[in-house]
């Protein structure tokens, strides 16, 4: 009897999408880590901050479906999955209320594919510079992971910054 199983080649996908699954991967890891570190500490959680994430990740799946690449599909699954765990954080700190889809820039094409709020992203600098804080104050067996996945967040933070024309180092103050 023969086989109905079919064979699409070496591994059954193209090299572009490998690529993207392994992008997609990659995002949905950190996303994953990121809201594994975060949940030990959701009683300081800022309903305004965790907001201002959500409607940052929305902008920015909206510039990528205006403004399309060989990535966006990636880069909009990563995104959402950040959203879906920032949504997970926002019930668990008692936020309420919608955050409204913004529109996608027109401009941001010719800004590097920024439309983000320099404010919003100095928060999320400053919030993961405090989560890094705690855990070198209060080190466990996971703070050298949990420090490492928000530097690494940290730093991409730092790129969307300058994408966005964000001026100045962002620096966690005394009481925050």
């Amino acid at each position: 009897m023969a086989s109905s199983r079919r064979t699409t080649g070496r591994g059954g996908t193209s090299p572009r999408q490998r690529k993207i699954a392994g992008v997609a991967a990659i995002g949905v890891t950190l996303a994953v880590a990121f809201a594994v570190a975060t949940g030990t500490s959701q009683a300081g959680e800022s309903c305004e901050g965790l907001d201002t994430a959500v409607g940052n990740n929305l902008a920015f799946i909206a510039d990528q479906l205006v403004f399309p690449d060989a990535l966006s599909e990636a880069r909009i699954a990563n995104r959402q999955a950040v959203i879906d765990q920032l949504e997970q954080r926002r019930a668990a700190a008692g936020c309420t209320g919608e955050v409204e889809v913004p529109d996608a820039d027109p401009n941001a094409a010719l800004n590097g594919g920024a439309a983000e709020d320099c404010d919003g992203l100095d928060g999320a600098v400053r919030n993961n510079l405090a989560f890094i804080a705690g855990q070198r104050q209060n080190p466990d067996a996971l703070s050298e992971a949990r420090i490492a996945n928000r530097q690494a967040v940290i730093d991409l933070l730092e790129d969307r910054r300058t994408l966005a024309g964000c001026t100045g180092a962002v620096e966690l103050t005394p009481g925050s």
